[in-house]
């Protein structure tokens, strides 16, 4: 029987906003051990997502006066729960990914519901 990326997607979603300070974003990050977070607009809807690369690439610049804005990446690979995770997980070698945000079928709104990360993926063959 196939999982489903539902099955063994992470449902904990830490976001921020693109004003947060990059600052800010990093502490999250670290508080949450997380690489990534999911960026939101002010309808809650996907907009970005800045990992630890993004501010890794910043740090020899004036970081600490920086938003998440000017680092993230504002196009996201988004998925639906119900795919199953090895479709997931070529979609993610496919588009050179390390993690997808999982929202519901449209036509609803784009907020995430859950992360599946490459860390996922590894836990679950662990798992087997």
């Amino acid at each position: 029987m196939s999982k489903f990326v539902r099955d063994v997607m992470s449902r904990s979603v830490i976001t921020c906003t693109p004003d947060t300070p990059l600052v800010e974003a990093a502490r999250r990050m670290t508080d949450n051990q997380i690489n990534a977070l999911v960026v939101l607009d002010e309808d809650g809807e996907i907009c970005g997502l800045v990992s630890r690369t993004d501010l890794v690439r910043v740090y020899n610049q004036d970081y600490a006066g920086m938003t998440v804005e000017d680092v993230m990446t504002p196009h996201v690979t988004t998925v639906i729960p119900d795919i199953p995770v090895a479709a997931a997980a070529q979609l993610m070698l496919d588009n050179k990914v390390d993690r997808l945000v999982i929202v519901h079928p449209r036509p609803a709104t784009q907020r995430p519901v859950g992360v599946l990360s490459l860390s996922d993926i590894v836990r679950e063959m662990a798992r087997a």
